[in-house]
């Protein structure tokens, strides 16, 4: 997978990979660059790491939760931060969030969800979420889904793993 340098155009090849718990102090000490979530509270979650090949600098980050069983099986992503510096219009590398949850879909498929993700969003990231990467809005609310939900279905994802893993 590669990511592009908004400056130059260059694709550095990119990894995602588990955080370790080296990683989680890290970015405990990095809050200029992680700021939207205690990141050190998920050690003993599903949380995955992108970075350059050969630079341990971490880009940004994914919390997923498997759930199996009749009704969902589906991989839902909890938590998804890019670094700051990677945030906006003036962003130094694209396609960071891409690539996680391109992952995310890879993993549903892995573990036999047929590429089935949701997450429950933020409401200033519906549309972005919508127009960027295919998810579907279902505005079914509840106490802990103020907004509802957002899935990706098979081809979705599948769209997404051709486009940012391939």
């Amino acid at each position: 997978m590669v990511l592009e340098d908004t400056s130059n155009g260059e694709k550095p090849e990119a990894t995602i990979e588990p955080m370790t718990p080296g990683d989680f102090k890290v970015v405990k000490k990095d809050k200029a660059r992680f700021d939207s979530f205690n990141w050190g509270s998920l050690v003993a979650r599903e949380v995955f790491k992108i970075r350059i090949e050969g630079d341990d600098k971490i880009l940004g980050l994914m919390c997923i939760q498997d759930h199996p069983g009749e009704g969902i099986n589906a991989i839902e992503i909890e938590l998804l931060e890019v670094s700051k510096e990677h945030r906006g219009k003036t962003k130094k590398l694209d396609l960071v969030a891409g690539c996680l949850i391109a992952y995310a879909c890879r993993e549903s498929f892995k573990r036999g969800y047929e590429g089935f993700v949701f997450l429950v969003p933020k409401t200033k990231v519906i549309k972005n979420y919508q127009v960027s990467y295919g998810f579907i809005h279902m505005p079914i609310t509840s106490k802990d889904r103020p907004m509802g939900f957002m899935m990706l279905d098979t081809q979705a994802a599948l769209n997404l793993i051709r486009k940012y893993l391939d």
